[in-house]
Formats: structure tokens, sequence, C-alpha cells
């Protein structure tokens, strides 16, 4: 099995087929809900033991869990949209929610895969598709409505479907300061680092970040802007040869990259109190003219259009190396091989991408995603949403590193334990000592699958 890599191939279908005609988290990073509240497990326990009790509602009708997460963006009401349609044209099948919470659903899915209480039909599959026996086989005329750029194979099978794509990490700022201290959007990386001192040397603060209760919105954003950017353009067949053992994550790139970013740091280029935020409180902050500068996914466009806010403009952030890289990554879904209703799974998601435009539509419009479809599904963009697809429209298109799916994907647990080792590193941690504990921590983790 091949890495998948999206080229700049791709980006030009994706572009003259989905987005001029409307055309990619995180994990929706942006993707992220830390609110682990009573509710939500208390309707994630109902649902895991409705699954294994009423396969059959009522009559002949099938019961299906659907597991999935929610976000500012991606709400509850997006996902019943969806339930509530498909019911009404299959009154014969039942769909469940199933709400994962906290930072790491690739976590929350394993403990109820462990429990038996896995679901049905499940997103972010691609977080546990390495292991064997998870999901079933996707039935042909199912794989047909997708892209044939978007399908991943395990093993030789493809066990997932293409969900969305969703470009990653841009920098969003404020236009009334940039006007205040006749701030141009920065092309390369100096420019970058004087419009940042600019801004600190004017008694104003440059970067906002979040950091509690969502660990990713710390590092995250600098790190797939710079970090990803810089080793794949460098070294294209990373993950490969991460995986095989003939790279490390302890090499010059990486350190370069992170020695940057803490110096940006040390510089007092992020809001002092970042660490004591939320991802979402940290978003608010920066509308509300807190800092200058926040690096964040294509979802910040979307919320931004979606609030019809004039105020912030956007802008690539330089490459440290001068390419003209960017990342983007595809969300898959998954149907479980336990699911005693798997026609009636295969059914849900051929009405999601197949046969409802509006649905998925709604979907992907809602947090600034793009379409995998083999048709592919537009929407009207606003003018914040289209400035950030047209500031990478000639670049190379990678996907992150962390989450690229099929056999050079990276071990279960690798993504939180990085998360964490960039707060290290935002707090004054070593960076040599921290980029050695990555491949440690690789390699064990990849011992234990």
């Amino acid at each position: 099995m091949k890495k998948r890599k999206l080229t700049a191939l791709a980006l030009t279908v994706c572009m003259v087929g989905g987005m001029v005609a409307g055309c990619g988290s995180t994990d929706a990073k942006g993707t992220t809900d830390t609110a682990a509240d009573t509710k939500d497990t208390a309707a994630t326990e109902t649902a895991a033991e409705d699954k294994d009790t009423t396969d059959k509602a009522s009559g002949d009708a099938a019961t299906l869990t659907f597991g999935v997460f929610e976000t500012d963006n991606i709400t509850a009401e997006i996902w019943q949209n969806m339930i509530d349609g498909f019911e009404k044209e299959n009154p014969d099948i039942k769909v469940e929610k199933v709400l994962a919470t906290g930072d790491d659903r690739q976590a929350f899915w394993k403990t109820m895969l462990s429990s038996g209480s896995f679901p049905d039909i499940v997103v972010e599959a691609q977080k546990l598709a390495t292991m064997d026996g998870i999901f079933a086989e996707v039935p042909q005329d199912i794989q047909d409505l997708f892209d044939p750029a978007t399908l991943c194979q395990y093993d030789g099978k493809c066990i997932t479907v293409p969900s969305f794509r969703q470009y990653k990490m841009q920098c969003y700022y404020n236009k009334e300061i940039f006007k205040e201290l006749n701030l141009e959007e920065p092309t390369t990386w100096d420019e970058f680092q004087n419009v940042c001192k600019t801004i600190k040397d004017a008694g104003k603060t440059p970067l906002m970040c979040g950091g509690t209760g969502d660990i990713w919105a710390t590092g995250e954003p600098f790190w797939i802007a710079e970090g990803d950017t810089s080793l794949l353009s460098k070294y294209p067949d990373f993950n490969k040869d991460l995986s095989e053992g003939n790279q490390k994550w302890n090499n010059e790139t990486t350190v370069d990259v992170l020695t940057k970013w803490q110096d940006m740091v040390n510089a007092g280029y992020y809001y002092e109190g970042a660490m004591s935020l939320s991802y979402s409180q940290a978003a608010e902050e920066f509308k509300k003219g807190t800092a200058a500068m926040m690096i964040d996914g294509s979802w910040q466009a979307a919320g931004l259009d979606g609030e019809k806010n004039e105020d912030f403009g956007v802008f690539a952030v330089p490459t440290i190396d001068g390419s003209k890289t960017t990342v983007a990554d595809c969300s898959y879904w998954g149907v479980s091989e336990t699911c005693k209703n798997k026609d009636a799974a295969f059914k849900f998601i051929k009405y999601v991408y197949g046969d409802n435009t509006d649905v998925y539509k709604a979907y992907l419009q809602s947090d600034g995603l793009y379409s995998t479809t083999k048709e592919p599904v537009t929407y009207e963009q606003g003018p914040v949403t289209t400035k950030f697809i047209d500031n990478i429209k000639d670049w190379d298109t990678v996907q992150e590193i962390i989450v690229l799916p099929g056999e050079y994907a990276a071990p279960s647990g690798m993504q939180s334990f990085m998360d964490k080792s960039f707060q290290n590193i935002f707090n004054g941690g070593d960076v040599q000592s921290e980029v050695e504990s990555w491949d440690t921590e690789y390699q064990r983790l990849k011992d234990a699958e």
C-alpha cells in the first residue's frame, strides 16, 4: 500500500472541480470539543446500551448507533439534520447519536471498542483503521460515490469513506491593527517575523493561541504550518521512512522549526495568558482584539463568514524554508465490522454522500470543509473563505504527518503525546530533549500496536 499524499494535481482538481465550483479539522482541529459534561456522558452510555439490546427498535426497525463529535461549528444540529432526514426517508431504520467527548476521540472510540460498545458508524475512522478487523469493507457502489484520489486502502481493502477535505493553518489578522501600524500581509518568513516585532514594539500582542482543555491549540497550529510543511518538502516520504526506521523525528529540520517557535514565545509574541484559555476562548479573545493574529484552520474562515465579520483578513503563513507547501487533511468514516445491520449503515452513508446534496452541503459549509465526492458538492463561500483558498491556489498540498491514513499512519496516542510536548516547549522545555522523546514514544507506541 502506497503512502497517500494530496499532490499539486489533486489540489488543482479540487480547486477547479470543487472550490471554484465550491470544492478540506482534525482533526478539523476546529474539530475539538472538550465539554465532557454529564449530559454528554449519559447520552453516550444510553446509546451504547441500546446498541446491544435494540438492534430492532420496533417491529422490523433496525437501530444504528452513530459515533460523532461536536464543535462550535459542527453542532448537534448538523448531525440531527442528517439523522432526521434519513429516518424520514427510511422509517424502518433508527439512528442514535453517540457523542465523543474530550480532546482525543481516538482514545474515546478505543475505550468503547474495548467495552463492546463501539458505534456502528464512526467519524474520524482513519484513527482506528490500521487495527485489524475494526471496519467493514466498503461496497463498490459506495466507493463509486467518491473521488478516487481520496479513497484509502488498508491491506488492499477500502474500509473507510472520505468525508471531507479540510485545509489547515493560515494566519488570521485584525485589519484595524494592521492598518494602524501600516502593516502588509507578509510573504516571507523574515517579513512575518518583522510583522510580529512591529506589533510587539507598538505595545500590542502579536499572536493568540489556546491551552487549557484543548492542548492541541497551543502548538499544533504553528507546527502544522511550519513543521509539517518543512519536513514534507524536504522528506516527501517522511511517514514511510519513519515507520520503517529510516528516519527520525529528531532531525535538524524538526529542531530548527521548534527552536524558532520557542524563540517567538520567548520574545513575547504570544499572548501571556494563552495557556489559561480553551481554543474557543482564545478565538473569542482574538476577535476582541486581544491579539493581532491567530494561526488557525479553515473553520475559522467559515465562522467569520457565517458571522459576516469583515474585520479580519487571512494570509498563508510564510514557510521557514520558503517552499509553497500547505496542509490539507481528509477525514474518514467507517462502518464497524460488528455492526448487525451493515446494509442499513451503508444506506445511511449513501444518503449523506449520494442521495441528499443539501445534507452534505450543510455539513461542509458549517466548518469550511470541501467535498470528496466524485460529483463535488458546492456551496457559496464568503470573502474570508474565498481568500483562504486563493492564498494557496498555486501551492503544493500535503497531508498532515500525524494524521496520514494508511499503513504508514502514526501509532495511536502519538498525537496527544506531541501536543503535550508542544506545551512543554511553549513553557520553556528543552527542544532537543523533547524531540528525542518523540522518537522514544513513537517506537514504544508502535511496538504496542
